[in-house]
């Protein structure tokens, strides 16, 4: 077994002791989680939901998806989740690509850059976001990747690099990121607070630009959330047309909807969760 589902199963198995103990901040983040991946709460939590838990947390559908990808058996192209991303990277500017071969043109354009799989895309990415995520290769280890972690999959260095994302998503965040008792005042606006960031970033009905500061985004998410049908389902391809009547960038609002928890997604169908 390699060392990437060791870790995994380690963080299960601390997961379950936590939510066994009424953890707080572990049932809080058990709850998002399970939202937004359609999974029903357990009356009695085990080890394999809290596999499909810190499969979740990493960036992947459920543990099959995570031990598939991090056993090395994933092809070019297929999803590989969203390992390589993160929450908290809406203030970087990205190219996103739907093939490989168009990132990696724009990766030989640039020496500085660096190419990741996200799902079935891929990103190229500055320096500052690979350190972002935690991710910190030597010299002589991008030289033998080259600065290309689809090209370089399943690689010894590419298990390296992937340890060291792994550590940056430790367990013991849910002390920290996800204490309810925080976080929540953290994040919450007020009347006045919603009203000021609506008249600073919605014009003509159409957002300006999406607020790089979570607290901000938050109320445009919710903004965007109160026009949607509650109960309806919508295909992607809706959902698109939707947000474009906002924002050009309807994939980062997809993406921002699902990491908050406001929707929730399976087989390319989006509906609201309750807030």
């Amino acid at each position: 077994m390699n060392s990437l589902i060791s870790e995994l199963k380690t963080r299960a198995r601390l997961l379950l002791t936590l939510l066994q103990k009424q953890h707080p901040a572990t049932r809080k983040r058990a709850l998002i989680l399970s939202r937004q991946h359609g999974w029903d709460l357990p009356e009695v939590w085990q080890l394999h939901h809290c596999l499909n838990l810190a499969a979740a947390d990493c960036g992947f559908q459920h543990w099959e998806h995570a031990r598939h990808v991090f056993g090395g058996h994933a092809r070019t192209g297929e999803d590989v989740g969203d390992f390589w991303y993160g929450e908290d990277v809406g203030g970087f500017f990205n190219h996103w690509y739907a093939h490989y071969a168009q990132a990696r043109a724009h990766l030989e354009q640039d020496a500085q850059l660096f190419l990741l799989p996200y799902r079935r895309q891929f990103i190229v990415v500055t320096a500052d976001y690979m350190r972002s995520r935690g991710i910190d290769g030597d010299a002589q280890m991008w030289a033998s990747l080259p600065h290309d972690l689809v090209q370089a999959y399943g690689s010894e260095p590419w298990m390296r690099l992937a340890q060291q994302r792994l550590q940056m998503s430790r367990i013991e965040r849910f002390e920290k990121t996800w204490d309810a008792s925080r976080t929540e005042l953290e994040l919450q606006s007020s009347v006045e607070e919603s009203e000021r960031v609506l008249r600073s970033f919605v014009q003509a009905g159409r957002l300006i630009k999406i607020p790089e500061q979570k607290k901000k985004r938050l109320v445009i998410l919710h903004w965007l959330r109160a026009q949607l049908q509650p109960e309806k389902r919508y295909p992607e391809a809706e959902l698109n047309q939707f947000f474009l009547r906002f924002h050009e960038d309807c994939a980062t609002l997809r993406r921002e909807m699902i990491m908050h928890a406001l929707m929730a997604r399976e087989d390319g169908i989006y509906w609201c969760l309750p807030v």
